[in-house]
């Protein structure tokens, strides 16, 4: 008997068990992922069409001005930072109900789901507002970064995503192979837009904004003189459809990871009769 063979294909088989079980693990009931990903996909088009009409073709009438407003990707308030912060909200609440499931269980991890709910109802807030780039210019007048550190938050961002994986360490070995690698691979993705991305288009954007200064005068008061960045380049609008569309991608399959944990965190628990000579056991 050829035992060798018959344990690499028994480990293979577990290994494909696996994989199918993980992506079990992204798809919300019904067909919500299918439709959460196709919205991720013609949001991630629209914004890269108004740019390329707009800015590469140098096309100029009302409707692509206020399409070019609604969709492109980089613009708070419009519709792909409403999607992305209804993603992250959506999540974070159904964090929420997990941990008030596990509590009730008992279960030593529930302060952990509670950290994580709290921490994506943030992340909603800022992708919808992007609190984050108030500390953008302060960092980079205290520690003159330029280049892949242009958007300077991210010299924060990394070690705070470093020791928030190191304190939930623990917590992921904790949970089932399925909810620990959804949760790790949706993480993967997400942060990949959001800091790699983001520092990998910051020479285009240092290269092509334009500091732009307007004067408002108000009545019987002084003028109040703003100043703004825009960035009119068709390369540096397709960076930025990457970093979002990535953020998006990674949120609609966090979401999935959680509505299928939150599914089993509310599973009954049943306890198994005893049966003579074996200890009891409890079904999760």
């Amino acid at each position: 008997m050829n035992t060798g063979r018959t344990a690499a294909d028994a480990t293979a088989n577990r290994r494909r068990a696996v994989l199918r079980e993980v992506a079990e693990g992204f798809r919300l009931p019904g067909r919500w992922t299918p439709v959460l990903l196709a919205v991720v996909v013609g949001l991630g088009l629209l914004s890269v069409l108004t740019q390329v009409l707009k800015h590469g073709l140098g096309l100029e009438f009302e409707g692509l001005n206020s399409a070019e407003r609604w969709f492109f990707v980089d613009r708070e308030m419009g519709v792909p930072a409403w999607f992305s912060t209804a993603l992250l909200l959506t999540a974070g609440e159904r964090l929420w109900h997990i941990a008030s499931a596990e509590r009730a269980a008992g279960s030593r991890w529930h302060r952990h789901w509670r950290l994580l709910s709290v921490t994506f109802v943030y992340l909603s807030l800022d992708e919808l507002t992007e609190l984050h780039e108030q500390a953008i210019l302060p960092l980079r007048a205290l520690l003159d970064t330029s280049g892949v550190l242009t958007f300077a938050w991210v010299v924060l961002a990394v070690p705070l995503v470093a020791v928030f994986g190191l304190l939930f360490l623990r917590f992921l070995r904790a949970q089932s192979a399925v909810t620990r690698w959804t949760f790790v691979l949706s993480a993967a993705v997400y942060l990949a837009g959001a800091v790699g991305v983001e520092m990998a288009g910051s020479p285009l954007y240092e290269a092509a904004a334009v500091p732009v200064t307007t004067t408002v005068v108000t009545d019987g008061g002084a003028p109040r003189v703003s100043e703004t960045v825009v960035v009119q380049d068709v390369p540096y609008a397709l960076v930025v459809g990457v970093e979002e569309g990535l953020e998006m991608l990674g949120a609609v399959l966090f979401l999935g990871a959680v509505t299928t944990a939150g599914l089993r965190a509310r599973a009954p628990r049943t306890t198994l009769p005893i049966v003579a000579g074996a200890p009891a056991r409890t079904a999760v």
